[in-house]
Protein backbone atom coordinates (compact mmCIF):
# COMPACT_ATOMS: atom_id res chain seq x y z
CA UNK A 1 0.00 0.00 0.00
CA UNK A 2 1.30 3.39 -1.08
CA UNK A 3 2.15 6.11 2.11
CA UNK A 4 -1.40 8.10 0.59
CA UNK A 5 -3.91 4.85 0.69
CA UNK A 6 -2.10 4.31 4.76
CA UNK A 7 -2.91 7.86 5.54
CA UNK A 8 -6.50 7.49 3.93
CA UNK A 9 -7.06 4.23 6.14
CA UNK A 10 -5.86 6.06 8.91
CA UNK A 11 -8.15 8.98 8.43
CA UNK A 12 -11.53 7.14 7.84
CA UNK A 13 -10.70 4.80 11.07
CA UNK A 14 -9.62 7.65 13.07
CA UNK A 15 -12.98 9.69 12.16
CA UNK A 16 -15.13 7.09 12.75
CA UNK A 17 -14.17 6.41 16.33
CA UNK A 18 -13.78 10.14 16.99
CA UNK A 19 -17.54 10.47 15.40
CA UNK A 20 -18.91 7.24 17.17
CA UNK A 21 -17.34 8.26 20.67
CA UNK A 22 -18.64 11.97 20.24
CA UNK A 23 -21.81 10.83 19.14
CA UNK A 24 -22.55 8.38 22.35
CA UNK A 25 -20.90 10.89 24.90
CA UNK A 26 -23.92 13.78 23.37
CA UNK A 27 -26.73 10.65 22.89
CA UNK A 28 -25.86 9.68 26.65
CA UNK A 29 -25.52 12.97 28.21
CA UNK A 30 -27.58 15.02 26.23
CA UNK A 31 -30.77 13.39 27.07
CA UNK A 32 -30.99 15.11 30.65
CA UNK A 33 -30.66 18.73 29.46
CA UNK A 34 -33.23 17.71 26.72
CA UNK A 35 -35.48 16.67 29.08
CA UNK A 36 -35.17 19.79 31.30
CA UNK A 37 -35.60 21.91 27.48
CA UNK A 38 -38.63 20.10 27.11
CA UNK A 39 -39.99 20.65 30.36
CA UNK A 40 -39.75 16.96 31.76
CA UNK A 41 -41.35 15.32 28.79
CA UNK A 42 -39.18 12.06 28.83
CA UNK A 43 -40.90 10.78 25.19
CA UNK A 44 -40.38 13.87 23.21
CA UNK A 45 -37.03 14.59 24.30
CA UNK A 46 -36.07 11.14 23.52
CA UNK A 47 -36.92 11.08 20.12
CA UNK A 48 -35.31 14.74 19.37
CA UNK A 49 -32.21 12.99 20.81
CA UNK A 50 -32.32 10.00 18.58
CA UNK A 51 -33.08 12.24 15.73
CA UNK A 52 -30.60 14.75 16.41
CA UNK A 53 -27.76 11.58 16.73
CA UNK A 54 -28.80 10.18 13.26
CA UNK A 55 -28.59 13.52 11.94
CA UNK A 56 -25.06 14.01 13.84
CA UNK A 57 -23.92 11.09 12.04
CA UNK A 58 -25.19 11.61 8.37
CA UNK A 59 -23.44 15.20 8.65
CA UNK A 60 -20.46 13.52 10.04
CA UNK A 61 -19.73 10.85 8.02
CA UNK A 62 -20.92 13.28 4.77
CA UNK A 63 -18.07 15.12 5.85
CA UNK A 64 -15.48 13.07 5.83
CA UNK A 65 -16.04 10.89 3.11
CA UNK A 66 -15.97 14.87 1.13
CA UNK A 67 -12.94 15.93 2.80
CA UNK A 68 -11.28 12.50 2.05
CA UNK A 69 -9.29 13.28 -1.27
CA UNK A 70 -6.43 14.86 -1.31
CA UNK A 71 -3.97 16.64 -3.89
CA UNK A 72 -0.96 16.56 -2.21
CA UNK A 73 1.63 14.30 -2.68
CA UNK A 74 2.65 11.80 0.06
CA UNK A 75 6.14 10.15 -0.15
CA UNK A 76 6.67 10.17 3.82
CA UNK A 77 5.50 9.12 6.84
CA UNK A 78 5.75 12.74 8.13
CA UNK A 79 3.59 14.22 5.09
CA UNK A 80 1.07 11.28 6.31
CA UNK A 81 1.08 12.43 9.56
CA UNK A 82 0.56 15.78 8.50
CA UNK A 83 -2.10 15.35 6.31
CA UNK A 84 -3.42 12.83 9.18
CA UNK A 85 -3.59 15.62 11.75
CA UNK A 86 -4.62 18.30 9.46
CA UNK A 87 -8.02 16.38 8.17
CA UNK A 88 -8.58 15.03 11.77
CA UNK A 89 -8.05 18.74 13.39
CA UNK A 90 -10.54 19.74 10.79
CA UNK A 91 -12.84 17.32 11.68
CA UNK A 92 -13.13 17.66 15.50
CA UNK A 93 -13.52 21.70 14.60
CA UNK A 94 -16.51 20.83 12.72
CA UNK A 95 -17.88 18.53 16.00
CA UNK A 96 -17.20 21.43 18.28
CA UNK A 97 -18.96 24.08 16.14
CA UNK A 98 -21.84 21.39 15.58
CA UNK A 99 -21.90 20.84 19.33
CA UNK A 100 -21.89 24.45 20.48
CA UNK A 101 -24.82 25.16 17.71
CA UNK A 102 -26.85 22.02 19.41
CA UNK A 103 -26.38 23.76 22.77
CA UNK A 104 -27.13 27.11 22.04
CA UNK A 105 -30.63 25.22 20.12
CA UNK A 106 -31.26 23.72 23.35
CA UNK A 107 -31.42 27.34 24.86
CA UNK A 108 -33.10 28.71 22.59
CA UNK A 109 -35.67 25.80 22.45
CA UNK A 110 -35.83 26.15 26.51
CA UNK A 111 -36.90 29.44 26.15
CA UNK A 112 -39.38 29.06 23.65
CA UNK A 113 -40.99 26.15 25.57
CA UNK A 114 -41.06 27.98 28.81
CA UNK A 115 -43.13 30.99 27.50
CA UNK A 116 -45.37 28.63 25.42
CA UNK A 117 -46.51 26.40 28.17
CA UNK A 118 -46.10 29.04 31.74
CA UNK A 119 -48.89 28.82 33.68
CA UNK A 120 -51.01 32.30 32.87
CA UNK A 121 -51.55 34.61 35.28
CA UNK A 122 -55.25 35.25 33.90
Amino acid sequence: MTPLLWTYAAYLTASGIITVWFGQTLHHHGRVLLIDTFHGNARLADAVNHLLLVGFYLVNVAFVTLTLKSGLQITSFQDGLELLSQKLGLIMTVLGVWHFKNMLMCHVTRGYWKRRFAPSND
